[in-house]
């Protein structure tokens, strides 16, 4: 009897800033011979996912995101506002919550906290008129439809739409509205793309994700820091579920890297190359297709 050689998907996670360790980790299975058969994406994953499906060239996708990164239209989303500051003196404390309160202040009167024209424009500047039909390899992006409540699997149409729509961060960034459905971020209820993978015809997951412990939970003194604890454990506890499902899983650790330091995407492609390079063994033994029980690895090269 023949055979057969698997077929390898990579399902790439969600984690802002962090995601772009994704490139490092891509970049060490190309340059092994761990094949990347299928890849799937959510939210920067998806962004990633579509660049190197597009044209799977590391050095190209390096030279074009550095280049998105530092313009202009970038720097127009203006994304920093959402980060707060060490709160280790009494006036940090006081800017953080006028801070947290002038956003809830907006959101809850405009449709989202960046405008659409501002989300269009970067995604232009990515994907322009790129369809699935222009990929080199089988992709998928995954977003949440708010009116049925499912998963929605994009693997044809526009490139821009369906990242646009798997990065859509409710209440951040602006719904995307296709055939009926009203489309947010993936991350939502499929932050590791695993069965996206499968659907494509992966045998044999291998994920990246961005960790899997909760945060630090803080003072939880306001009704709203007990609200995003909430919401950040359920979440949590269904991202651990579909992790399960992977044959197996990466855990990235890029430290203290908020989801919004685009600027620190060297430092994050790097992390990503090191810690692939700390799991090339096991990874080799997977994608080869030889015995094999389910494994788990974590951030930490061994």
């Amino acid at each position: 009897m023949l055979f057969k050689k698997p077929r390898v998907g990579i399902a790439l996670a969600g984690g802002g800033a962090k995601g772009l360790a994704h490139i490092g980790f891509l970049e060490v299975l190309k340059k092994n011979g761990i094949p990347i058969d299928i890849i799937s994406g959510t939210s920067i994953g998806a962004v990633i996912g579509a660049a190197y499906a597009l044209e799977p060239d590391i050095e190209k996708m390096k030279a074009k995101l550095r280049i998105l990164i530092e313009s202009d239209v970038f720097r127009d989303l203006k994304l920093d506002k959402f980060k707060s500051v060490e709160e280790d003196h009494w006036f940090d404390r006081i800017r953080n919550k006028l801070k947290m309160s002038l956003t809830f202040a907006e959101a809850a009167t405009r449709p989202s906290l960046i405008s659409e024209v501002q989300v269009l424009r970067l995604f232009d500047e990515l994907f322009g008129e790129k369809t699935f039909k222009d990929t080199k390899l089988p992709f998928a992006a995954v977003a949440l439809d708010l009116i049925s409540g499912e998963d929605v699997l994009f693997r044809e149409g526009l490139i821009r739409d369906a990242v646009r729509a798997s990065t859509a961060i409710p209440g951040l960034f602006p719904t995307v509205r296709l055939d009926g459905k009203i489309l947010v971020d993936g991350g939502v209820t499929a932050n590791a793309p695993i069965t996206a993978a499968r659907k494509l015809g992966a045998n044999i997951v291998i994920g990246a994700i961005f960790g899997y412990e909760p945060s630090p939970p803080g003072r939880l003194e306001s009704s709203m820091s007990v609200i995003l604890r909430g919401d950040e454990l359920a979440k949590l506890k269904l991202f651990r579920m579909l992790i399960e499902k992977a044959d197996y899983v990466v855990e990235i650790d890029t430290g203290d890297t908020h989801w919004t330091d685009f600027g620190m995407y060297e430092e994050c492609i790097e992390k990503g190359k090191e810690v692939a390079a700390g799991h090339l063994d096991k990874l080799k033994r997977i994608s080869s297709g030889g015995p094999f029980r389910r494994l788990f690895g974590s951030g930490k090269a061994t």
